[in-house]
């Protein structure tokens, strides 16, 4: 009798554990599946927010800018407005000591992180990308090079507004990064994604 009772309350467990195990990985894909859920819609609506926090600039450490690809104001010389959605947002976070912005036709050499935008499982942003570990710090970190027209329009248009040794938090809305683009095989970017960099700037080089 006592046999039986032991195998009752063995099975009893071993089916409490498993139904505790189905329920986890239960949880588990659910949240992979709402991770990236109405992404285009939140990712739209966190860049909004960022436009307001820069826009108001109550720090005074915010730059906005009109992407390099559009114009501020038409042939007769009237202002264009434009949707948020056409600015990237900068937040400096340090300031360098050179007195050249890198242009078009440049070649640079950077420190950078590249994120998505904070989530539920990634509260900080999922990195993408990344040339450094820790903060930045340009004693230590290896530079990465790039050629200023080959990088989405949002980052081109930053790094033409920097100088060197400038620590930069910028935020680029999917229209001026990979847009429609899903980016998941190389790097994990879903489409209609804002990408955030931590840029530092470290070399201009001249053609």
């Amino acid at each position: 009798m006592r046999h039986h009772n032991r195998q009752a309350i063995f099975r009893a467990a071993i089916f409490g554990v498993t139904c505790l195990l189905l329920a986890l990985t239960s949880c588990q894909e659910a949240e992979e599946v709402d991770e990236y859920d109405n992404w285009q819609a939140r990712n739209e609506a966190y860049i909004d927010s960022i436009a307001n926090v820069a826009r108001t600039n109550a720090d005074g450490k915010w730059k906005t800018f009109l992407a390099f690809s559009f114009v501020e104001k038409d042939v007769n010389g009237k202002a264009t407005s434009w949707d948020p959605e056409h600015y990237i947002y900068c937040h400096v976070e340090q300031e360098g000591t050179g007195t050249q912005c890198p242009l078009f036709t440049d070649t640079v050499c950077v420190n950078y992180r590249g994120r998505l935008m904070p989530t539920s499982a990634h509260p900080e942003g999922y990195v993408f990308d990344q040339s450094f570990k820790g903060e930045v710090n340009p004693k230590f970190n290896i530079a990465t090079k790039f050629e200023v027209g080959a990088l989405t329009v949002g980052v081109s248009t930053a790094i033409q507004q920097m100088h060197v040794g400038d620590v930069w938090r910028i935020y680029v809305p999917n229209t001026l990064g990979y847009g429609s683009s899903e980016q998941k095989k190389s790097s994990g970017i879903p489409a209609y994604s804002a990408l955030i960099f931590d840029m530092n700037l470290v070399e201009i080089i001249k053609p």
